[in-house]
């Protein structure tokens, strides 16, 4: 499946994958007259447009930037897009945590003040971006009431809630906005289908972006194989419209047969 279209074959194929990767992309962005932001979280990944797009954000708002990730399964890949971007000598890449590359990168290259990096270094998943985040800024004595979170847009969804649970069983009062950075779409073009052309450069591969998109559904569920209260515990229930449900059962048809994608599903 080096291609998308080895797999997506019609309009309709390409609809239901963009409306699960529309509704994975949460985009709830502060409505003008909100409170003033008070920090920006950036959850790591390997998409370096979501970084760049959460100092972006803390230098207006002139707030600090926590950029959270340890070592984990997207490590190598940001080091590969840092590599071929040619964006920082090789000392900052090697055994470096994920935070420890993109702080580099934004004070280094993007033009972040040092002295407004928080660099939480430990988290290696969602749950424990959110747990050793709020661990740290309260070691830290960090109190945001307003928060910003960045992430692969593949998971916004995912951390928002992720976070909002963590804040509240830590007794902490916050408002969380979640913000996709860009949504991601496929397109057909001259009969190739392809990420759209107003996407940035440095996306996943396709085998990467559907295992991840396919990988999220289940994971939201509140059921005994989900994530919600029902499963495992680790988010608080989250309404999977049925309409979702439908488009995700679709392409996982369409998948079946593909070990990368279907490695990635729970059920």
């Amino acid at each position: 499946m080096s291609e998308f279209n080895t797999c997506l074959k019609t309009q309709s194929d390409i609809d239901a994958v963009n409306a699960i990767s529309a509704f994975l992309a949460l985009d709830d962005m502060p409505q003008p007259g909100s409170a003033p932001v008070d920090l920006v979280i950036h959850a790591g990944n390997a998409i370096l447009e979501t970084a760049h797009a959460a100092c972006k954000a803390a230098l207006e708002a002139n707030c600090p930037l926590v950029f959270s990730g340890g070592i984990g399964h997207s490590t190598t890949l940001l080091v590969e897009s840092v590599r071929a971007e040619n964006l920082l000598p090789e000392e900052s890449l090697e055994n470096r945590s994920e935070a420890e590359i993109f702080g580099a990168l934004a004070s280094q290259v993007w033009g972040f003040p040092k002295e407004k990096l928080i660099l939480e270094t430990r988290s290696t998943n969602c749950g424990e971006n959110a747990i050793f985040t709020k661990a740290l800024l309260s070691e830290l004595g960090q109190k945001a009431r307003t928060i910003i979170l960045f992430q692969d847009p593949a998971m916004q969804l995912r951390t928002f809630v992720t976070f909002q649970k963590a804040w509240k069983e830590a007794s902490c009062e916050a408002v969380f906005y979640s913000c996709p950075t860009f949504v991601p779409r496929l397109q057909i073009q001259d009969g190739i289908t392809t990420y759209a052309s107003e996407l940035p450069s440095g996306l996943w591969s396709p085998e990467r972006f559907l295992s991840l998109i396919m990988g999220e559904i289940p994971r939201l569920r509140d059921d005994e194989n989900g994530y919600g209260p029902c499963g495992r515990g680790f988010i608080p229930h989250v309404d999977v419209p049925d309409e979702i449900e439908m488009m995700y059962q679709h392409v996982r048809e369409i998948l079946k047969n593909h070990e990368t994608t279907k490695n990635r599903v729970l059920t």
